[in-house]
Formats: structure tokens, C-alpha cells, sequence
């Protein structure tokens, strides 16, 4: 015990102060605080500060006065103030710190100001926890009672600094104990997640598969061989009877995927590979997995599941031949044809011995046909005329249906103009054959325009063209005959001057409408928006079919300000619709985009004007364009349609499955809404490959997260068909046709009634 002069309780009230509140203090940074203002007040000293001794430096703890601010750490450097103090620990005492010889004063101190100063050791034990340092900015004399007192003080947070450390040890051991307690019922949780695994594993469709990467074994679950048609115990657990396995055109490939994902360059593994079948075949499976790591992320482990995908696959080629064969009569489609005309045209111009012919044909009087036995008979008609035609020409050349009743047909490797005709009046022999339809023969004419290559031709359209300005003219002369194009047949070329004409005076004089065809919600009838269809008001044939001057349109470049006109004024119609009608979700308006619109630089600027002008929120556009305009360039394609997302627009590819795009790519654009072409539609109560085709393309759009419209919806039954496939969105005669803005706003008006009494 430290006894204090009875004359002086200062010291001894403090100090009964101090061990008081030592002991109730639980913050050691409060009680230092409260002890370096109650010396500083109990001694009449400028500053006291409180060091840690710590391995190679001493550092002061927070609470400090005077000039002393927050933490600060002290080399314990030879011949210094606190090398003295540690080796003889007994209380230093400077009186004057410019005189000091025992040791090298501080310069830290000096800057200071300090004159005098009384260090002590906070003991602990063997080995000191601390020093305590009084300062003084005028020299001073430090008495015995000082000392003590200062000592006893050193003592009190030493007892301090033990009752922390204590209550820190038994801290640290309740959380071990909590942490014990935690780590058991993770154990539970596991196991009884382990358990559930096995369960799920064995009662899913999918094949699992876990890869130990350090020792190359397998798991490979039940449903994994028996996918394979392999019993239980017919398969090993190498991951070479994994890899043997896959078809000799993917192994390569899905190592990769592994490794790649393995070193961190994907999110996760992905792979769609051929398997080997007990059977000898091969099955498509899509697999999918992650990688397990230890703390330094190396992967020690792959988990996944394995998918067969092979009706997918085999729907997905049936789609893509599909996108480039005519769905009636299985000849190449439009597409194709105009493909290998480009080659042809790119081919006689690199080589001039390579000649080759383009044949036009027309059937004469189809629609009579249609008309009086219907249109399972006339397309009866188109199957049996293709394959006839079929007949007249090498494999080498393609045939193709471009739509309706007109078929092309391109010779390759011609030698001259007599080949060519010798070709065409075989093929109009086999016409002359008459047809069995419905127990009637049926006799079928056709009209034909040839062209002959040359080298003015730069795009297949120019050619086709051309050909049907020839067929067009054998028509004319009367009908089951041919005719050669010729530069005489101008007529053709005055009269699409006259429309141009007729077009751009149409554009002075504002003679075109926008007519407006609802989209509906399948599940709930109701209407979701509407598609803006161009139309124009001719002063004198009054209303003309886009089929008409759209063509022309395009090829003039009138196409431009036509669908600039028809976006700003399908925007502005809207925005006013939805001010009258305030639907939730609010009507959208879908807008064609042309393939020379989608082209044009300041497509992005002339949008964003629009949506401005209009005051129409961009989420309420939608733009639709062709599956054929995307894919004439994919790339350059894809960035446009990510800048035109960027303005919160909506994208819709139109007319899909007539184009050459795979299921595959559709992941790669960044499209809103797929609409499925009217070919497909059409067909969707009676024919199972179309309605399988388009459940492929509903539910893959579904996984990428896109709608999915049906056009041409025209029956009930075809109703009824994609409801069943849960097809989202759908427009059609059945729903209403193109209507007036007039029309339309009675429409809205009957829709909001009807949604009033739902």
C-alpha cells in the first residue's frame, strides 16, 4: 500500500477516485482517458500520455492532452530515454531536458517544448505493459510524493490493463463456445442437405455428374447412364468413360469449356456436346456445371448436370432447314435462292467464261384455282408442280418457291441461250400434263421471264426483278408463254418512275394513313397495343396495299421519310390513347423498321427526337425488324439494336423463322419480342411439325426472357393451338383487322368498357 503525507489528500483522493473507477470502467480507453485528466489536474502538468510496450516500439493509447493527439509509436531506439527506463526500471526523472546526460533526450520533446518529465513503468509482472509520462513546459522538481504517486497510478492501470485482458479471455472463450455450438448445426444442416441431395439426384430427369479434379474419379448418377442406356454398374467412375464417349467433333471443344472455366475465364461451365448411345448413335446433351475452390481459388472439384437435348437439336435443324426451304413444297426459299444468285452474280464477274440464267415462273389462273377447290387443293397443286419442275433441271441448279404461285429457278454454268431455252420448254412440257385434284383434272399454264447474266448486275434483286418484268410481259402477250428480258422492256422502268412519282408527290401532299392492328394478351383477351400499317390514300385508285409501293419505296430510298413520318405519327397517336385511356400496363405501338431505315446513320437521333416530340415513354415502342434485315450483318446489326436499347426501346424481330436464322443465335441479339412468321401460324392446328417447331422457339424465348407474338392468327382452332403452347401475344383477322385511327379509338373505347365489368 502507498501511504500519502496526511497533510496532503489529494493524492490519496484521486488515487481512491481513480482505483474506483478502474474497476467499474469496462472501456480501457475511457478509464485512460479519465486517468490522464486526473493526473494532469491532481499534478498541475501540461500533458500525460499512457505508451504500450509493443515489439520494437512503444505506442501511446487514445486520451492523451496537450499537444499528444490519438496513437503514436516510438522506436525504441540505442541510447534513448525509453531504452533507459526499460533497462532500469525504476522512475525516471528529468529536471531540466536540456542538461541531460544520462540519455538522448527526445527530439520529439524538444519540439514540444518539454522541459521537465517523470516516467514510469505500468508494470506486469516480468515484462512491462507500459510507461507513463508526466510533462512539464517549465522546469520543475518532481517530489517523492509525486512519484509515488505517479506510481501508484501506474499500478492502478497495470490492475486495469489484467482485468481487460481477463475479461477479453473469457470473451474469446465464449465465442469459442458459441462457435463450436454454430459449427454443429452447420454439420447438421449439412448432412441433412447431403441427404436431400442424394433424393433430388436420384428423382431428377437430369444426369449428375461430381469430378474430383485432383483424382480424376466421377460420380456419374443413375439417370446420367441410364440417359446413356447403361445400367448402373455398366459405366466406371474415370472421367475417361466420360470423354471416350463424346462424339470425336466435340472432345476437343468441351476440354476446353473445362478449362477455361477451371481457370476462371467463364461464370460457370457450359457445354453441348454428343454422347455416345449404347446403341451406337449419338445424343446431343447440354451440360452444365461449377467449380468448387479452395481459399486460393484453384478448383478442385466440378459439379453438374447433364440435359439430352437431342428432340431440341433435331427441332432446331428442322427450323433452320425450314428458315431456308419453302415449308410447302420443300424447295430452297427466297432467302436461299437470292444467296445463290449473289454467289452467281460475284462468280460471273471473277470469271468471264461463267455464265448462268435466272428463270421466272408464274402459274396462270392460281387463284381461279384457289378459289373454286380451295386452298388445300391449290397448295396440292403447288407440291406436284414443284416436283415436277424439279425433274427438268441438274442438282446442281436451285429451284426455289419465292411465295405464293411464283417459283425461280437459277442455271449455273450455262453455255449459251439456246441451253436455257431447251430447259424452259421442257419444263412447260411437263406442265402441260394435266393435275389430279379432288378427282378433276386440273390443267396449269405458267408465264416465264428469263434472264441471261451479264455483267451490269450487282444484287440478285436487280435480277429478279428483271425476270419478273419478263414474266410480267409474257403475261401480257397472253399467258403460257416465256419471254427473254431485253433492254427494249423500258416499260417496266417508265412505270416504276410514274410511281416513284406518284410516291414522292404522295409524301408533298400527306395522302398516307397509318392504320392500327391490335395486339392481344392470349391468356386474358384483353389488348396490349397496337402495330402501325402504312397506307395510301390515292386521289384516284383510292387505298393502295403497301405490297405495292413499299417495294418501290424501298428501292427509292422513299422509304426513309415515309417510315419517319409513320413513326412520329404512330407515336403521337399513341401517347394520345393512352392519355384516354390509361391501361396498366399502358398500350404499346409497334413500328416497322425497314431494312434502309434500320441502315441509315442517324436512325439512333432521328428515334430519340421522335420519343421527345411525341412525349411518348420509350418503353412504349416498340420497333420491329425483319429477321432477314438483322441477319444481313449481324454485327453491325447487333451493336445498332444495343444502341437503340439504350434509349429504353423496345426491339421485336419480325417474320421470324422465313429468314436463315438458328434458334442458337437468338441469345446473341438483343431482342424484347420474336414474332412467328404467319407461314408457321397458319399451319399450327393441322400440321405437328409446325406446331413442334414453334413450341421449340416459345420455349426457348421464354428461357431468354422474350415474348413471343403469333401473327396471322385467323381461326379459333389456331387460337385454341397457341394458347396450348403458351404462346404470349397475338394479332390476326380473328382478333380484328388493320383498323383507322378512328376504328381504333372506338376499338380502345368497347376494350375499356369490357375491362370496367371484368
Amino acid at each position: 500500500m502507498v501511504l500519502f503525507p496526511q497533510n496532503d489528500h489529494r493524492f490519496a483522493k484521486a488515487i481512491a477516485e481513480l482505483g474506483q473507477q478502474a474497476f467499474v470502467e469496462a472501456n480501457l480507453s475511457s478509464f485512460l482517458d479519465t486517468v490522464v485528466t486526473g493526473v494532469t489536474d491532481t499534478l498541475k502538468v501540461d500533458s500525460v500520455e499512457v505508451l504500450e510496450t509493443v515489439p520494437d516500439d512503444v505506442t501511446s493509447e487514445p486520451g492523451e492532452r496537450a499537444a499528444i493527439n490519438g496513437v503514436e509509436q516510438i522506436a525504441i531506439e540505442p541510447g534513448s530515454q525509453v531504452e533507459y527506463l526499460l533497462q532500469t526500471l525504476e522512475p525516471v526523472v528529468i529536471e531540466n531536458l536540456g542538461q541531460e546526460t544520462r540519455f538522448l533526450p527526445a527530439k520529439r520533446l524538444r519540439d514540444r517544448g518539454i522541459v521537465s518529465s517523470l516516467s514510469v513503468l505500468i508494470p506486469n509482472g516480468a515484462k512491462p505493459s507500459g510507461i507513463l509520462n508526466i510533462y512539464s513546459m517549465t522546469q520543475r522538481c518532481f517530489t517523492e510524493e509525486e512519484i509515488l504517486f505517479v506510481q501508484a497510478v501506474a499500478n492502478l492501470v497495470a490492475a486495469s490493463l489484467q482485468q481487460q485482458q481477463a475479461e477479453a479471455a473469457r470473451q474469446t472463450q465464449r465465442e469459442l463456445e458459441a462457435e463450436v455450438l454454430r459449427l454443429s448445426r452447420v454439420e447438421a444442416v449439412l448432412r441433412q442437405s447431403e441427404e436431400r441431395y442424394a433424393v433430388i439426384a436420384n428423382a431428377a430427369n437430369d444426369g449428375v455428374w461430381d469430378w474430383n479434379l485432383e483424382t480424376n474419379e466421377v460420380y456419374f448418377s443413375s439417370r446420367w447412364k441410364a440417359m446413356l442406356g447403361y445400367q448402373e454398374g455398366d459405366v466406371g467412375n474415370r472421367v475417361e468413360d466420360w470423354f471416350y464417349r463424346l462424339h470425336p467433333e466435340d472432345r476437343d471443344l468441351v476440354k476446353q469449356e473445362v478449362r477455361r472455366h477451371c481457370e476462371e475465364f467463364t461464370s460457370c461451365f457450359e457445354s453441348q456436346y454428343r454422347l455416345l448411345h449404347q446403341d451406337g448413335t449419338y445424343r446431343w446433351m447440354l451440360s452444365r456445371g461449377l467449380a468448387i475452390r479452395d481459399i486460393s481459388g484453384k478448383a478442385y472439384r466440378l459439379v453438374g448436370s447433364q440435359t439430352d437435348i437431342t428432340a431440341h437439336k433435331i427441332g432446331e435443324e428442322q427450323l433452320l432447314f425450314n428458315a431456308l426451304h419453302d415449308g410447302l413444297t420443300g424447295l430452297a426459299n427466297r432467302t436461299l435462292f437470292m444467296e445463290r444468285l449473289q454467289h452467281a452474280i460475284a462468280l460471273s464477274k471473277r470469271h468471264g467464261t461463267y455464265r448462268f440464267a435466272v428463270v421466272f415462273l408464274d402459274l396462270d389462273r392460281f387463284k381461279v384455282i384457289n378459289d373454286s377447290l380451295g386452298h388445300i387443293a391449290g397448295d396440292q397443286l403447288l407440291i406436284t408442280i414443284a416436283h415436277r419442275i424439279k425433274g427438268c433441271f441438274r442438282s446442281s441448279d436451285t429451284c426455289a418457291r419465292l411465295g405464293g404461285d411464283e417459283f425461280a429457278i437459277l442455271l449455273e454454268y450455262v453455255q449459251d441461250g439456246t441451253e436455257v431455252i431447251k430447259v424452259v420448254e421442257r419444263m412447260q412440257q411437263v406442265l402441260k400434263t394435266p393435275f389430279a385434284l379432288n378427282g378433276q383434272e386440273i390443267f396449269a399454264n405458267a408465264s416465264i421471264g428469263i434472264i441471261l447474266s451479264t455483267a451490269n448486275y450487282e444484287k440478285p434483286e436487280d435480277v429478279i426483278r428483271d425476270a419478273d418484268t419478263a414474266m410480267y410481259r409474257a403475261k401480257a402477250k397472253g399467258r403460257g408463254r416465256y419471254e427473254v428480258f431485253t433492254q427494249e422492256m423500258h416499260e417496266h422502268a417508265v412505270s416504276l418512275l410514274q410511281l416513284e412519282t406518284n410516291l414522292r408527290k404522295a409524301i408533298e401532299r400527306q395522302e398516307f394513313l397509318v392504320h392500327y392492328q391490335p395486339v392481344v394478351e392470349l391468356r386474358t383477351g384483353k389488348i396490349t397495343g397496337f402495330e402501325a400499317l402504312v397506307r395510301w390514300q390515292h386521289p384516284e385508285r383510292g387505298l393502295i396495299s403497301p405490297t405495292e409501293f413499299i417495294p418501290v419505296a424501298e428501292e427509292t430510298g422513299l422509304i426513309l421519310p415515309i417510315g419517319q413520318w409513320v413513326l412520329h405519327e404512330s407515336c403521337k397517336q399513341m401517347k394520345l390513347w393512352q392519355q384516354q385511356y390509361p391501361f396498366n400496363p399502358p398500350l404499346t405501338i409497334s413500328v416497322n423498321i425497314s431494312r434502309r431505315q434500320f441502315s441509315q446513320p442517324d436512325l439512333i437521333q432521328q428515334i430519340e427526337k421522335i420519343l421527345q416530340e411525341t412525349r411518348l415513354e420509350p418503353r412504349c415502342l416498340k420497333l420491329e425488324i425483319t429477321e432477314s434485315a438483322i441477319m444481313e450483318d449481324t454485327v453491325l446489326a447487333t451493336n445498332l439494336m444495343k444502341e437503340i436499347k439504350t434509349l429504353g426501346v423496345q426491339l421485336v424481330m419480325d417474320d421470324f423463322g422465313t429468314g436463315y436464322s438458328s434458334l442458337s443465335h437468338l441469345h446473341l441479339f438483343p431482342i424484347d419480342t420474336l414474332k412467328i412468321d404467319p407461314s408457321f401460324v397458319h399451319k399450327a392446328d393441322t400440321d405437328l411439325e409446325k406446331v413442334e417447331i414453334i413450341r421449340t422457339v416459345i420455349s426457348l424465348a421464354w428461357n431468354l426472357g422474350i415474348d413471343v407474338v403469333a401473327e396471322g392468327i385467323e381461326t379459333k382452332r389456331q387460337m385454341s393451338q397457341l394458347k396450348l403452347l403458351k404462346c404470349d401475344l397475338a394479332q390476326g383477322y380473328l382478333f380484328s383487322r388493320p383498323l383507322t385511327g378512328d376504328a381504333a379509338t372506338v376499338f380502345l373505347e368497347q376494350e375499356a368498357g369490357l375491362g370496367s365489368q371484368r
